[in-house]
């Protein structure tokens, strides 16, 4: 778990005595991000010619699907490989969704700092996310270390491991 490790050592330590940011910074912070509690499934690209308003659905659903599965891992863990097989089985292009995968990683990575608190199941779940996807350890932590410095330039404060 080499990215568990460099997740603890990437995130700054603060005094017991944790004071939570208040619910208007933690607002501000979700709108800024876009983690709305029920986000707006992102507008879809331009798509090639050829795709149909139902595989347009198809790819909307989907997309949806991993969100969820991601969010609820490592309880949905299980349903990942139905999800890959779906998207092989709709011929979604594998480079969609890969950049899907990594978008959600992204926003996964967000919603765990969005309180500037950083928890040991949250530390878990980035991590088996990241596998799953097959995002490589270097890449996942320099996106974290980005999101962590977006967080912390926004509040003025650092994000703490509890």
């Amino acid at each position: 778990m080499k990215f568990f490790d460099s997740l603890r050592r990437a995130l700054v330590h603060e005094p017991a005595a944790h004071v939570p940011p208040t619910d208007e910074a933690g607002r501000e912070l979700r709108a800024a991000w876009g983690l709305d509690n029920e986000r707006a499934a992102a507008p879809p690209e331009a798509h090639p010619e050829g795709f149909t308003d139902a595989s347009l659905y198809d790819r909307t659903q989907w997309r949806k699907k991993l969100a969820l599965i991601l969010s609820e891992l490592p309880d949905s863990r299980l349903r990942w490989d139905e999800l890959i097989a779906e998207a092989k089985s709709m011929s979604f292009d594998p480079a969609w969704v890969t950049q899907c995968q990594v978008e959600e990683f992204m926003l996964l990575i967000r919603r765990a700092v969005a309180d500037r608190r950083f928890t040991e199941q949250e530390h878990q779940t980035l991590d088996l996310a990241r596998d799953l996807i097959g995002i490589p350890e270097a890449e996942a932590e320099a996106a974290l270390q980005t999101v962590i410095t977006e967080a912390q330039q926004f509040f003025g404060k650092p994000v703490s491991n509890v």
